[in-house]
């Protein structure tokens, strides 16, 4: 209840922050200002436009008062979203102008036109790039760690362009009132970044790890595990299922950063220090930075993050849903129960291509002697020798290993890719899952 009334009081809150220009645009309406519908619609589209691209940096800066309430998985699928609806109001904006009769020349970069109307055209065409980007970045085979940085320089031109429009342009932007909003949202912005690139990095500068294990696991994947360095790592540990952001770099200030969930115990974090995270070769810093990795070497650590864990959501017994390295938050869970002597009864459905590529295979159909634990494995180009079940998980093969009298109380967590996740999510109504007991986590944004 308390993580929903967070929620809410946030939600709330950005809102307000992003129709703020709409209310004081209303009540203090400038002399000479348009009476024309479309006039004033366009110039409110672009003030919430801009609105919205300004609080992104918030959505994604690990506060972690409102990650919290949502988790940053969510906030940065909203991110994409809300950038998407933000890049139709800029767009719409000139063309309502263009509607209302002003000439089309004014969204070209023409002798003649102001150097503050071109500086929107300049806004609206980083907008398209910014999206595309991110939209089309594997398709473009655009390595994530470019993309990182690009998207972050693209952000800073935007804004600093529309900016500088919307005060050269708006008669509405003249106003006192309006200039003070703008001065407020200069100041929340600066004060984003400087805890997002400045505050931040300086905490950690303190709280370095080292890796002290760099083990190879099926699935092409490898563990690595980190221990504190003159620090006692997270107090109280985290919530199995959380993940941080791991960064290689020689400081916290480097801008390389990668979201991986821990795959180790939460509780024995609490009392060793020690986390581990495992990640599959994607290709890639996954694939040729982390297979170098050392034991020794210094590593930093933002977290740990995250609302899909077993803490936040309890249930009579859990159903864990695994596609490729998914699986590691899961294990994390499972690991976090053990220590906790917890006897409820969990079903962990892991899918994979080949019986190879079943990350912890063996330790997974091991952990089912010391806790009330089914394992069952899917795989969808199985060898000769694969007597489990083969295809990928459907209605059936839940069914067929479920309690039929008991799963539909209990609580649901899902990770893995994409298409399995959908897949996931359209099944479980379809068995008569209510939609409140299923958990997902995603990190497939960009």
């Amino acid at each position: 209840m308390k993580v929903l009334l967070r929620g809410a009081v946030w939600f709330g809150f950005y809102l307000v922050m992003i129709l703020l220009p709409l209310l004081v645009g209303s009540v203090f309406r400038p002399a000479g200002a348009s009476d024309s519908f479309l006039v004033n619609l366009s110039a409110g589209l672009g003030y919430v436009g801009f609105a919205i691209m300004a609080l992104e940096l918030a959505l994604i800066s690990r506060f972690k008062p409102a990650a919290s309430a949502f988790g940053l998985d969510v906030l940065q699928q909203f991110h994409k979203e809300i950038g998407m609806a933000a890049f139709l109001m800029v767009l719409a904006h000139p063309l309502l102008l263009v509607v209302s009769g002003y000439p089309w020349r004014i969204l070209l970069p023409v002798s003649g036109v102001p150097w503050s109307v071109v500086l929107g055209t300049v806004a609206f065409l980083l907008v398209a790039l910014l999206i595309g980007l991110s939209v089309w970045r594997k398709k473009l085979k655009i390595p994530y760690e470019v993309w990182q940085i690009t998207h972050g320089l693209l952000t800073i031109a935007l804004i600093a362009a529309a900016a500088i429009h919307i005060i050269g342009v708006g008669r509405y932007a003249q106003m006192t009132p309006m200039k003070i909003l703008w001065a407020a949202y200069l100041l929340l912005l600066i004060g984003l970044f400087s805890y997002y690139r400045l505050f931040k990095p300086l905490r950690l500068l303190g709280k370095p790890w080292k890796v002290v294990e760099n083990r190879a696991e099926l699935g092409d994947a490898r563990t690595l595990r980190l221990q504190p360095v003159g620090h006692k790592g997270w107090p109280g540990g985290f919530e199995a299922g959380q993940f941080a952001w791991i960064n290689l770099g020689s400081s916290p200030f480097n801008f390389e950063q990668h979201p991986i969930s821990m795959s180790s115990s939460g509780d024995t974090a609490a009392a060793t220090g020690e986390v581990a995270f495992t990640i599959k070769n994607l290709g890639g810093w996954s694939g040729k930075t982390v297979p170098g990795i050392k034991a020794g070497q210094r590593v930093w650590l933002d977290g740990p993050y995250g609302v899909f864990t077993l803490d936040r959501e309890q249930g009579p017994g859990y159903v864990l849903l695994a596609g490729g390295v998914g699986v590691t938050p899961l294990r994390s869970m499972l690991l976090t129960m053990i220590e906790r002597e917890d006897v409820r009864p969990v079903v962990l459905f892991y899918g994979a291509r080949h019986e190879d590529d079943l990350t912890f295979r063996d330790e997974l159909l091991e952990l089912q002697k010391p806790m009330n634990l089914k394992v069952v494995y899917v795989v969808e180009e199985p060898s000769p020798a694969w007597q489990g079940e083969t295809g990928r998980i459907s209605a059936d093969i839940l069914r067929k290993h479920l309690p039929p009298k008991q799963y539909k109380r209990w609580t649901y967590f899902i990770c893995g890719p994409t298409p399995m996740m959908n897949a996931m999510e359209k099944i479980l109504p379809e068995i008569g899952v209510p939609a409140e007991k299923v958990n997902t986590e995603r990190f497939d944004m960009v």
